[in-house]
């Protein structure tokens, strides 16, 4: 099954390993773009795109999902599954209607009750 991963955070990490290391296809990734981080503000790429160093697959960074090129560019790996794993931005309709099969987003805590942006530190 060709798979697009939609993830940015340190959590996410695992998840995209395990599907890497899967019978599937992972034919791109959606993350965050790169930003200034610490007090020096050095730009550095989000984990999702460090864990990748080595890996030779698309590697998408857009600004705002829902921006019409970033979707045509999810579009156009025709992915079967989306996964998305601590990604930071709600995903549109038409990012939804992209695969085949499903989206599947994963959370790290249980939904409603524990929804947000820091679920681990809620719960």
């Amino acid at each position: 099954m060709r798979v697009v991963f939609i993830g940015a955070g340190e959590i996410g990490v695992p998840t995209l390993r395990a599907l890497l290391k899967s019978e599937h296809e992972v034919v791109g990734v959606v993350t965050q773009p790169d930003k200034p981080v610490g007090r020096a503000q050095l730009v550095e790429p989000p984990p999702i795109k460090r864990a990748l160093a080595a890996a030779k697959m698309p590697i998408l960074q857009p600004a705002r999902i829902k921006d019409p090129q970033a979707i045509e560019e999810i579009r156009a790996l025709v992915p079967d599954a989306i996964v998305v794993m601590a990604y930071g931005q709600m995903l549109p309709r038409d990012v939804l209607e992209i695969p085949k099969i499903a989206c599947l987003n994963l959370h790290a805590s249980l939904l409603p009750r524990w929804r947000g942006a820091a679920p681990i530190q809620a719960a």
